[in-house]
């Protein structure tokens, strides 16, 4: 649209004129402060217009933004609920790792966290390359514990162990965290066995009073 304004002409304000209702739909602004750049000079009107272009931009790309950050989150929470816990290990749906997970471009890492078990960080760029290279393997498994991030494919005869990333100082703040909750370990009751009483003398015979529990 910017591209038909000459100097000293008022192209941009007959082509507004025409349309403002439109154009302030796709700006994203009241009609009447378009409506307000009629009759200027292109040299006025170009500008303005420019202004209004780069913010709507730059809401769309904040906007953009948060619907990513609410997705990989969602997929966060979603990986946290359907791992399933073996021997200390959190087995993950490889399609979520590879998926929704890492839609958000702000996260420069996603941690693990297995309770007081282990933290495992992986890069989101490793993941993402991972997930290309990996993807197509129909058989694949993947679980973290704390030696890593693990994958195998082909019954165990492929296989790619990654251990925890480090993570610069400067992109601490800016990791996707799934908590994975291990099961919780139940501590076996064992009820202790009181010790028997001594056998009570009744006349000739001696009776046994141990309890059974």
């Amino acid at each position: 649209m910017l591209r038909i304004a000459e100097p000293n002409t008022k192209s941009l304000s007959r082509y507004l004129e025409e349309t403002s209702e439109h154009v302030a739909i796709l700006l994203g602004v009241e009609r009447e402060a378009l409506e307000q750049l009629v009759g200027n000079p292109d040299r006025e009107v170009g500008p303005k217009l420019e202004a209004l272009l780069h913010r709507r931009a730059e809401a769309q790309e904040v906007r953009r933004a948060e619907r990513a950050a609410q997705i990989a989150g969602s997929a966060a929470e979603h990986l946290a609920r359907t791992a399933v816990w073996r021997e200390g290990r959190a087995h993950l749906d490889p399609s979520i790792l590879f998926g929704a997970i890492l839609a958000d471009v702000g996260h420069k890492f996603i941690a693990f966290h297995g309770g007081r078990a282990f933290e495992v960080r992986m890069l989101r760029h490793t993941l993402w390359s991972a997930g290309d290279a990996l993807s197509r393997h129909d058989d694949l498994v993947v679980w973290v514990d704390a030696e890593g991030l693990h994958f195998r494919w082909k019954n165990g005869r492929g296989g790619l162990n990654f251990l925890s990333q480090h993570v610069s100082a400067r992109d601490i703040a800016y990791g996707l965290h799934v908590y994975l909750t291990p099961p919780v370990q139940r501590p076996s009751v064992h009820r202790a066995q009181r010790p028997p009483r001594r056998p009570v003398s009744l006349g000739d015979e001696v009776v046994n009073m141990t309890l059974f529990a």
